[in-house]
């Protein structure tokens, strides 16, 4: 598998694609996934996220998503690092500092949230691989959000001083 994908035809429950599809990885919904046919508990908030699988093992996000430039990633004990290397690139690096993947917000990268990975990333097992990528979707979601509220405070106060400017000068 060269890369990952997202198809967000059913906006609730995204599915995660081996490269374009049609083969399946997973179906996530807001607060579960069922992934290679095992269901997931899922979480996302401000200082990270969490999936908790059904055979126990945790996989967690741990940083203010959508902010921070370095997160860490622990699959069940094997740890990862986000890395943002400028504006919405970025890559996936292993405990030993050796890139893993790599994604971008650009070119559709929030829609499709495509996460490509290394030829010496073939140790990761699918449920890692699922995991890699939600957290990947769950780190471009969080910076759209955050830049459209800056142009939402952008643009409000923009209109004010426009107001002012019409009714005061």
């Amino acid at each position: 598998m060269h890369y990952t994908s997202w198809d967000r035809s059913e906006r609730e429950k995204p599915v995660l694609l081996v490269e374009e599809g049609p083969e399946r990885l997973g179906v996530f919904a807001e607060h579960s996934a069922e992934v290679d046919g095992n269901f997931w508990r899922v979480e996302v908030s401000d200082l990270g996220a969490s999936a908790t699988l059904d055979d126990g093992s945790v996989y967690r996000l741990a940083g203010r998503l959508g902010r921070d430039k370095r997160l860490e990633a622990s699959l069940n004990g094997r740890t990862f690092h986000y890395v943002n290397e400028n504006s919405g690139d970025w890559i996936i690096d292993d405990v030993d500092d050796n890139k893993v993947a790599q994604f971008s917000a650009k070119n559709s990268g929030v829609r499709k949230a495509i996460l490509e990975f290394e030829d010496n990333a073939t140790g990761l097992s699918t449920a890692e691989i699922a995991g890699l990528s939600w957290f990947t979707r769950a780190i471009l979601e969080k910076n759209t959000k955050n830049s459209a509220w800056v142009w939402i405070i952008t643009l409000v106060l923009a209109s004010i001083v426009a107001l002012l400017a019409v009714f005061i000068f």
